[in-house]
């Protein structure tokens, strides 16, 4: 068996993979030509291939990708939904850091962090300022649009701070106990009107593009807040800039936008009601690790022909 190891991040990984797997034929490369040449007589690919180089694979029979969000590797091959080749996904490596993001966003916007520390760089006490805006998470109500890995991250941790937790998700999700029940996607209306804070943490998929759009922000409360971890194309970028000008929510936590990197002259720069991060949150020094021993599990499982996790549904493109 062929395995091709495609980043360069794996590399003080890929020791240990050879002295678990003495029988596996691991092969790394980096460059282009290399890896179109290579990938002719792989079993397996742990990385990214291009249009040209799939089409090189003759044997290829599984691919372990890099990311939660499958949108690149379906653009890059349109064919691969149509072939027999196995592809899962790294769903899981970033859940953990995008809860803590999550949770990070609702504590700034509750206690007003991002204004306090507009006032510091004033110089500005604000004492009675501060009382105005400062609010409680506890009792709150999170919504969390798409439990997956990285929504019942933020789940649990927003349990433990005392917060009502929703979510709605297109497919039948086992929640407990970290929440006691997920509504049917035909049900996000009532969660937008619920939620104090809404987290959207769903995959992106041509059917989900806008699937936040002015409709959907007339429903939030206008004290409420909107944090997107996933994708930006979720959200309709002309009716959130609209929600957050006229005062229609309170606020956003945008780590994912709509053109990224955000352009200088995008006006969300200028509001001051938006905390923007850099599609940072699934992010850590821990993370190439984590992706590497997913792809070492579901290795084990492929040798020991077993059924391999976190697979991608070809149709659904996630």
């Amino acid at each position: 068996m062929k395995v091709l190891l495609l980043p360069e991040f794996g590399k003080p990984f890929y020791p240990a993979l050879e002295e678990q797997f003495p029988g596996v034929d691991f092969v790394e490369a980096y460059e282009p030509d290399q890896i179109e040449r290579e990938v002719r007589d792989a079993d397996v690919v742990f990385g990214y291939l291009t249009g040209s180089q799939f089409e090189a694979a003759e044997q290829l029979k599984w691919i372990q990708t890099l990311d939660a969000g499958m949108e690149g590797l379906f653009n890059a091959i349109p064919g691969i939904a149509h072939s027999d080749v196995i592809v899962t996904n790294a769903q899981g490596a970033g859940a953990p850091q995008i809860g803590e993001h999550a949770i990070t966003m609702i504590m700034m916007f509750s206690r007003g962090m991002e204004r306090f520390m507009a006032k510091q760089r004033k110089r500005e006490w604000a004492q009675d300022y501060g009382l105005t805006i400062v609010q409680m998470a506890m009792g709150k109500t999170v919504g969390i649009i798409g439990l997956g890995k990285s929504g019942m991250e933020i789940a649990w941790r927003c349990q433990a701070l005392g917060m009502e937790v929703i979510a709605v998700d297109a497919h039948d999700v086992e929640a407990e106990p970290v929440l006691d029940d997920v509504w049917p996607l035909s049900r996000l209306d009532e969660l937008l009107e619920a939620s104090d804070f809404v987290v959207v943490t769903v995959p992106y998929t041509p059917e989900n593009e806008n699937m936040i759009g002015a409709e959907e922000l007339e429903l939030m409360k206008p004290t409420s807040y909107l944090i997107v971890t996933s994708r930006g194309r979720i959200v309709e970028h002309s009716a959130l800039v609209r929600a957050l000008k006229s005062g229609g929510i309170s606020g956003a936590g945008l780590d994912a936008v709509v053109t990224e990197p955000l352009p200088a002259d995008n006006e969300l720069w200028g509001l001051d009601n938006v905390i923007i991060t850099p599609h940072i949150a699934g992010n850590s020094p821990e993370l190439d690790e984590r992706t590497c021993e997913i792809f070492e599990w579901n290795l084990r499982r492929f040798v020991n022909d077993e059924p391999l996790r976190n697979v991608v549904d070809l149709d659904l493109q996630y």
